[in-house]
């Protein structure tokens, strides 16, 4: 959110527009970046493990062309930063919610690693100007394990916020009901072409990188994408893409570039609508920034960054997806994926999924890698659920060495065209 700075803060706020007015007007990089961030990774499992660490950052970058170092990084209380990010009780309700899902299962085992930050930024410009923002933001990865040799898991991950459903007790339930499940001999999944359905919220990661990649403010500087050199071919159904990134994990409503941030229709109806830019590149394509311009830190430099990029629901009935899928694999996880914009190529390590025959699920499969041509994805596009679900896969993007927090979201698709390989 965006605050007016108030006491404590009219220092930073007065260091910064003394700073920023010396800067070069006209340039569209000109400007004062500052920030204070805190960040937390508590990791406690069933066994009693519990690790805690906690870091704090400050420095400050001008003109994104060097940066100052202000403080080297300081070890914090875990207890009090827990409390600042308001996860203090989260650890109590996961231990207990662990242990009461342990109850009745074979040789449970579960882990549960949970990573929080709070960053705080100054933005000051040429013309005066100084802007604050917060980000914050709180994920779990919970693993549910079963079984005393050969032993079997699964895995659940979201996004923690004040209205967050379901809860933990249903999150453990599912990823130890899941893990059972996989307790039966795993398949190898044929290699080859096949028609894939995307449970609520993973298919957020395809879009992410096929279409999200594909249409960055820089990439598209340097060279036209897939998407950009050819237009985007007619689709079996109406796709609409979308990136906000005021919602979601770490969002921001000022960007790293003191521009304010909003909704981005990337795909409307099929058609290509917008990018994702920050002020050098879109000074290059004669347009106006978005309120993407992002850096991993003040170390870093700013780039068009994707925040939370999600498809937007449709109309059909998810069940009825699966019902009408006569062969295919339906799948629950992603763990990574990686994309060439300019071809429109990406591949992806599923960890979690199963065969589907006959419209109906048949049993887990081994791990495997993923290919996806863009054009071809799109046009086999030909199932849209209204059950749009955000985060259910959850980690960072990394570009050009930079981690960023990102969020994505997507219905139950069918996807007509991947390709497999073990």
């Amino acid at each position: 959110m965006i605050s007016e700075p108030n006491d404590l803060d009219a220092g930073v706020r007065n260091a910064i527009a003394n700073a920023a007015s010396t800067l070069t007007a006209g340039d569209p990089r000109a400007h004062v970046f500052y920030e204070e961030r805190t960040d937390l990774r508590m990791t406690l499992a069933s066994s009693g493990r519990r690790d805690v660490v906690v870091t704090r950052t400050r420095g400050a970058a001008v003109s994104g062309r060097h940066s100052i170092h202000i403080t080297d990084p300081e070890f914090l209380d875990p207890g009090a930063v827990a409390r600042t990010l308001s996860v203090e009780d989260l650890e109590t309700v996961i231990v207990r919610s662990g242990a009461a899902a342990c109850v009745g299962r074979r040789h449970p085992f579960w882990s549960a690693v949970l990573v929080g930050f709070e960053q705080a930024i100054w933005v000051g410009t040429h013309e005066g100007g100084v802007v604050r923002d917060i980000r914050r933001g709180c994920r779990v990865e919970l693993r549910a394990r079963v079984g005393a040799e050969a032993a079997t898991g699964a895995v659940e991950e979201f996004v923690v916020s004040t209205n967050d459903a379901p809860s933990l007790a249903d999150r453990f339930s599912s990823a130890f009901d899941r893990a059972e499940e996989r307790i039966a001999p795993f398949q190898a999944m044929p290699r080859g072409p096949t028609a894939a359905v995307f449970a609520p919220g993973v298919a957020g990661i395809v879009v992410h990188e096929l279409v999200g990649h594909a249409l960055e403010g820089d990439v598209l500087a340097r060279r036209a994408t897939w998407i950009q050199r050819a237009g985007l071919p007619s689709a079996g159904r109406p796709i609409t893409v979308v990136d906000d990134p005021r919602r979601g994990r770490g969002a921001w409503t000022i960007d790293d570039e003191g521009t304010r941030a909003g909704e981005t229709v990337l795909i409307e109806d099929g058609v290509s609508a917008g990018l994702l830019l920050d002020r050098p590149s879109a000074t290059t394509l004669g347009m106006v920034s978005t309120g993407h311009g992002r850096r991993s830190s003040y170390l870093d430099s700013v780039r068009p960054r994707m925040g939370c990029t999600f498809l937007v629901a449709g109309s059909d009935d998810p069940e009825d997806v699966l019902r009408s899928t006569r062969s295919g694999v339906f799948i629950r996880r992603l763990a990574a994926g990686h994309t060439d914009p300019g071809v429109g190529s990406a591949s992806f390590i599923v960890t979690d999924a199963d065969r589907i025959i006959d419209g109906r699920l048949a049993g887990p499969v081994e791990s495997f890698v993923m290919d996806i041509n863009g054009p071809q994805m799109w046009t086999s596009i030909d199932r849209v659920a209204h059950d749009l679900a955000f985060d259910t896969c959850v980690g960072s993007c990394v570009r050009d060495g930079q981690p960023l927090a990102v969020s994505v979201g997507a219905p139950t698709i069918r996807i007509g065209v991947v390709t497999v390989h073990s």
